[in-house]
């Protein structure tokens, strides 16, 4: 199957690119923004994030706990970030790509999903938009945090 981008985020963030990347990466900042993360749970009890780097992410949607399994196919800090999960709807990719720009970092964030079967491949172009609202909320919710709650940091 194709891969199907559903949400794309684009912002230029008031925030050195070390700090925005810490917050995308380190599990504990991810939670202060990201209210579906329970925990990760990496392979062997080692927490080395890097290419190959596989974990289970346990998540909260509306009251049901989920897990998923992951892996991490692109590490290049401070700079990209890409997250597959995989479930039985297919494979989810999420990219993480960050640059500076001065004292600012733009952040791009790109969600998409290759269905694991024409079924699913249907049900993401009928309501695939209506996830768009769901990685909105969070991802505004990390631009805030950012702006609101970190102190501003230059290097």
């Amino acid at each position: 199957m194709k891969e199907i981008i559903v949400y794309t985020f684009d912002r230029t963030i008031n925030q050195s690119i070390d700090v925005v990347f810490d917050y995308v990466n380190d599990d504990e900042k991810i939670k202060l923004w990201n209210q579906f993360i329970i925990n990760n749970i990496y392979e062997n009890d080692t927490k080395v994030l890097d290419v190959g780097t596989k974990f289970t992410s346990i998540q909260k949607i509306d009251k049901k706990e989920i897990s998923v399994d992951c892996i991490i196919t692109e590490y290049e800090a401070p700079y990209k970030i890409t997250i597959e999960a995989t479930s039985k709807e297919g494979t989810s990719i999420t990219k993480y790509l960050l640059s500076r720009d001065g004292h600012f970092t733009n952040l791009s964030i790109i969600v998409s999903i290759i269905p694991s079967n024409w079924y699913y491949k249907v049900m993401t172009k009928l309501f695939g938009w209506a996830t768009k609202y769901i990685y909105e909320e969070e991802f505004n919710r990390l631009e805030a945090y950012l702006e609101e709650n970190v102190e501003l940091e230059y290097r």
